[in-house]
């Protein structure tokens, strides 16, 4: 944005954003109710809406015991697999594509084993 300095950078789940996003929502309807937020804060609300899986609360935990699973999965890794949820290794790799260390099938078991505690029953 145009005159905006980024302060700070940190990755975040959809359900994160999606709370942050609903917050300035909330802020915005009492500042002006007809137009709350902008428009790419809309879309982002509204994609954030249909795909996040878990609450805000259980993603931040997840992503905190994913980093702290492994010293090779940082906070973009991490926040890459509580949003993707993966349910095998295929799915693993997929994410570990582009990155400098691919996980054993081992290590995936465990990974997988994590997210399955905090996968949402449909």
């Amino acid at each position: 944005m145009i005159g905006r300095k980024k302060l700070e950078e940190k990755y975040l789940t959809l359900a994160e954003a999606k709370e942050l996003l609903e917050l300035r929502k909330e802020e915005g309807t009492a500042e002006n109710p007809d137009e709350p937020i902008f428009y790419e804060a809309r879309i982002s609300l509204e994609h954030a809406e249909k795909f996040a899986q878990l609450t805000p609360e259980k993603a931040k935990e997840l992503k905190e015991k994913l980093i702290n699973l492994f010293d090779w999965i940082d906070e973009r890794i991490a926040a890459k697999l509580v949003d993707i949820l993966p349910d095998d290794y295929l799915d693993i790799r997929v994410v570990f594509a582009k990155e400098p260390y691919m996980p054993t099938p081992e290590e995936a078991k465990e990974i997988i084993e994590l997210i399955d505690e905090y996968r949402p029953l449909d």
